[in-house]
């Protein structure tokens, strides 16, 4: 029998150039299906050259690696012919991450898919996310994706260090008089803590920016953005892969107040309660409850 690509294809195809790159357990968790059923199509879809297999020993722990699936060449045609991307997007924008940034990406994906369970959650508030290296964030006219910013550097000084949230998202509530704006940044450990030379890049920098948007008011742009209410603040969620990391981020998100806006968790407690359950270290301090990023309607959201 001839193969033929079903609209359901598509949607698979887009949502690998949305994550852009994903393992069977994922897909199986985002579609909510048997993961032999996810495998049996992506042979297919492998087969006929609309995805690739990347072997990799990569994974959610040690000893368990999986393969990576993305997009190829033919596969973004696909997406450029159903208008579901701009004829003129680079495939480099839609292809697999490299190799250095898997894990990263992984941890940020697996995160957004804890997201998703938010139907679980009642009353259902409604979800935008936007990933920094999805082909689908809006850009501006100088090209740079719109959640980028720039924050100064020092009081007295007109140089600024440009910054990128992992990811941007936002909840609404039914009655759409309410919303949460959220900051995340996915941490596998790569990056240093606070160098003495203060590096641009560091974590420390990271929460400085972040400190200096709460305090300027400078993230209400989102309102015209995502076409929101009124915001009042916002939340910064760092994700890390291990509890040693998860401590030290703690300590010092602590020794940088203002940080109150500022939750920490690490990805076993994600795994084990969901993203809206009490798991989330809010000012980085460990000695006290841990609460949910959605207060009152914390639940658990396990992952079939």
């Amino acid at each position: 029998m001839a193969f033929r690509l079903r609209e359901r294809d598509c949607v698979t195809l887009e949502c690998l150039a949305d994550y852009r790159i994903l393992t069977v357990p994922q897909l199986a968790a985002i579609f909510r299906k048997n993961k032999q059923v996810i495998r049996r199509r992506f042979a297919d879809l492998e087969k006929e050259g609309f995805i690739e297999v990347i072997k990799s020993d990569f994974g959610r722990a040690r000893g368990r690696p999986e393969n990576l699936l993305g997009l190829t060449e033919r596969g973004v045609d696909v997406l450029r012919e159903k208008i579901l991307i701009g004829s003129d997007m680079p495939y480099e924008n839609v292809s697999p991450v490299s190799n250095r940034l898997i894990d990263h990406q992984l941890l940020l994906n697996w995160f957004r898919i804890h997201l998703n369970e938010i139907d679980k959650v009642e009353p259902r508030p409604t979800l935008q996310f936007w990933a920094y290296n999805s082909p689908f964030v809006p850009r501006e006219p100088d090209g740079r994706i719109i959640t980028t910013d720039y924050s100064p550097i020092g009081r007295r000084t007109v140089r600024q260090v440009k910054f990128t949230p992992d990811a941007v998202f936002i909840m609404t509530n039914a009655a759409r008089d309410k919303s949460l704006l959220f900051f995340l940044e996915a941490d596998c450990g790569t990056e240093t803590l606070s160098s003495p030379q203060r590096d641009m890049k560091d974590i420390r920098q990271k929460i400085l920016n972040y400190q200096w948007y709460f305090q300027s008011l400078k993230y209400k742009r989102y309102e015209k953005i995502f076409k929101v209410p009124h915001l009042h603040g916002f939340r910064v969620l760092f994700l890390s892969k291990t509890v040693g990391r998860l401590a030290a981020l703690c300590k010092l998100t602590q020794e940088m107040q203002p940080s109150e806006f500022i939750c920490l968790t690490e990805q076993e407690r994600l795994f084990s309660d969901g993203a809206f359950a009490k798991i989330w270290a809010r000012g980085g301090n460990l000695q006290v409850a841990q609460r949910s990023i959605i207060g009152r309607l914390y639940c658990r959201t396990l992952l079939a």
